[in-house]
């Protein structure tokens, strides 16, 4: 499906998913809408994951979790989303190892399970876009690069690790222009975690990406590295519990949440 043809409304995109119509990534639709990677964990390890993503405010920024555990609606995101469904393309996790990627989990559904949905770094995107930034990549399709960073976060209980960086190439007056833009807003990810040399983070080669597409840029343009919230998936993996469910990368839930809901003027 192209991706101009989605451009209409969460709900319908929702829809489209949930009857199997689309399975693709989401990155590009619906701008303007809030995008949220997906975290769906037994309630013996709700309590310390929601707590990490606290503790990490900056890279798991938690924008909703399921009101009781085995509640498969989040109604602060929209009002008919059944998280069951409405995601393209769901990563079955068991003792942190991805043991199937399916369309929809029904059938793996538990009474016990508790769902988070943490904010993507699409919000900023469109922030940038209202500050007068074209987008870094040649098409909003295209997935920013990410990369595995040396930058540790804030452990709790199980749940550790270093924080998964995104990539967008900037000069020195686009720096300053998107500094500024995350500091007024205070959108999730909004803030740059790093500009220059990757090495120093950790990063020893750009065109080799831990998650998405590299991105070639010109010379006057500098590495510039902002937090994401596959951070979230990563420590997951290492905590390595009995079963979790999360969401493809790229393939995220599209709520009915305007990405302006989330800044803070």
């Amino acid at each position: 499906m192209d991706p101009k043809a989605s451009l209409t409304a969460p709900n319908a995109i929702r829809e489209m998913i949930r009857a199997g119509d689309y399975s693709g990534p989401t990155n590009g639709f619906v701008p303007g809408f809030t995008q949220c990677n997906i975290v769906i964990l037994p309630k013996v390890y709700a309590f310390d994951f929601q707590k990490y993503c606290l503790q990490n405010h900056d890279c798991c920024p938690l924008l909703a979790t399921s009101v009781t555990a085995g509640d498969h609606h989040l109604d602060a995101l929209g009002g008919n989303i059944d998280i069951r469904s409405d995601v393209p393309k769901y990563r079955i996790l068991r003792d942190g190892q991805l043991i199937d990627e399916v369309n929809n989990i029904h059938q793996l559904w538990r009474e016990d399970f508790v769902t988070f949905a943490l904010a993507s770094y699409v919000a900023f995107d469109y922030v940038l876009h209202s500050f007068g930034f074209t987008h870094s990549t040649t098409s909003p399709a295209h997935t920013l690069p990410m990369y595995i960073s040396n930058i540790p976060s804030l452990p709790v209980g199980p749940f550790a690790g270093d924080k998964v960086v995104c990539l967008r190439p900037m000069d020195t007056q686009e720096i300053i222009k998107a500094i500024q833009a995350g500091s007024i807003s205070r959108v999730p990810h909004g803030i740059p975690v790093h500009f220059g040399d990757p090495s120093q983070i950790g990063i020893r080669n750009l065109s080799k990406p831990n998650f998405g597409e590299p991105i070639f840029f010109q010379e006057d343009k500098q590495p510039v590295f902002w937090t994401t919230s596959l951070t979230a998936h990563l420590a997951i993996t290492r905590a390595a519990p009995e079963l979790c469910i999360i969401n493809s990368p790229q393939h995220m839930l599209v709520t009915d949440r305007p990405d302006m809901d989330l800044l803070i003027q």
